[in-house]
Parts: C-alpha cells; sequence; structure tokens
C-alpha cells in the first residue's frame, strides 16, 4: 500500500520498524551475554524472542518498502554515506567537546566501517550493471554458496549439478 510520508500512520509504520529491529538487536546481545556467562536457558530464550522481533521488524519493513534491488542499494549507499560522513563525525565531534576523547574515536572508528559498508554496496552495484553479475570476460572460478560446488567458465550453471539451486547462488571464487 502506498502512504503518505507525511502522515501519522506512516511515522507510526517508521517507529514500529525501528523499535521491532532495537529489540532485535538488544536480544542478540543479551543471548550473547548469557552465553557467556553459561546460562544456556536464558540465552535460548532471548534467542527466541530475537528472531520474533526480527520478524516483526520485517513486517513493517515490507509494509513501505517495495522490493526494488536498485532503489535498495541506492538508498543503503546513500545511508551508509551519510552514517560514514556527517552522522559518526558529528557524534565524534560532541563527544571530543564534553571530553569524551575514547568515545570520539569509537565514533570515529565505526564511520570508517560504514564507509567500507558504502563501499562494499557500491562494488556490488557497480559489478552487477548491465546483467554483468554472473558473465566474466574470461574463464573464472565459480563456486556454489550453497555445497561449495565450483566451476569453471564465463558463467556459472544455470543450476548447480550438486544441489540443484540456480545460477544466483554461485558467487566468484
Amino acid at each position: 500500500m502506498h502512504y503518505n510520508t507525511k502522515s501519522e500512520s506512516y511515522g507510526n509504520i517508521q517507529n514500529a520498524f525501528e523499535h521491532e529491529a532495537a529489540g532485535h538487536v538488544r536480544y542478540m546481545i543479551l543471548e550473547d551475554d548469557a552465553k557467556r556467562r553459561g546460562n544456556t536457558d536464558l540465552a535460548n530464550l532471548y534467542s527466541g524472542l530475537a528472531k520474533e522481533e526480527y520478524n516483526h521488524a520485517k513486517i513493517w519493513y515490507r509494509e513501505v518498502h517495495k522490493e526494488d534491488e536498485e532503489n535498495e542499494l541506492t538508498e543503503r549507499i546513500a545511508d551508509e554515506t551519510n552514517e560514514a560522513a556527517y552522522g559518526y563525525a558529528n557524534m565524534a565531534a560532541k563527544a571530543e567537546l564534553e571530553g569524551y576523547e575514547a568515545l570520539a574515536d569509537r565514533f570515529l572508528a565505526n564511520g570508517k566501517a560504514e564507509a567500507h559498508h558504502r563501499d562494499k554496496l557500491m562494488k556490488y552495484r557497480d559489478e552487477n550493471k548491465g546483467g554483468s553479475r554472473y558473465h566474466s570476460h574470461e574463464d573464472t572460478v565459480w563456486c556454489c554458496s550453497i555445497c561449495g560446488h565450483r566451476h569453471t567458465g564465463l558463467t556459472p550453471p544455470e543450476e548447480c549439478p550438486l544441489c540443484g539451486y540456480g545460477k544466483n547462488a554461485y558467487v566468484r571464487a
């Protein structure tokens, strides 16, 4: 459904997504902490709750985002660029002003990681323009990401002869 992006309902959908996504991450962290303490029962409970929160987040994300690979990549590149260039830099500047130099350094390091995310997304986008994802100009080793089968050629096979997955399971080795 198409929503007016200025409507309160659209804002509520965005808030629901952010709340559920944060809940997912929070439970994953708590699961990890419980595992480190050796409390597997609590870790399993947190794991289950994390999966539920993730599925709730998917509901709200998909309510306002159509599946459009090109648009997804453009939006993600813009978000990662913004986080890298402005978001974490501004947080670092504020932390330094408040006397938290170590925190400022961590914000800057996180900004560099976000720039790396942007670069990976851009590389993917550039490598896949014009359907070139599954085509090479020279013999290439293609590896099935499902079962590990290797194939050498200009393109991967249409279907993996070992596990039966389509060529989209292949990556350049």
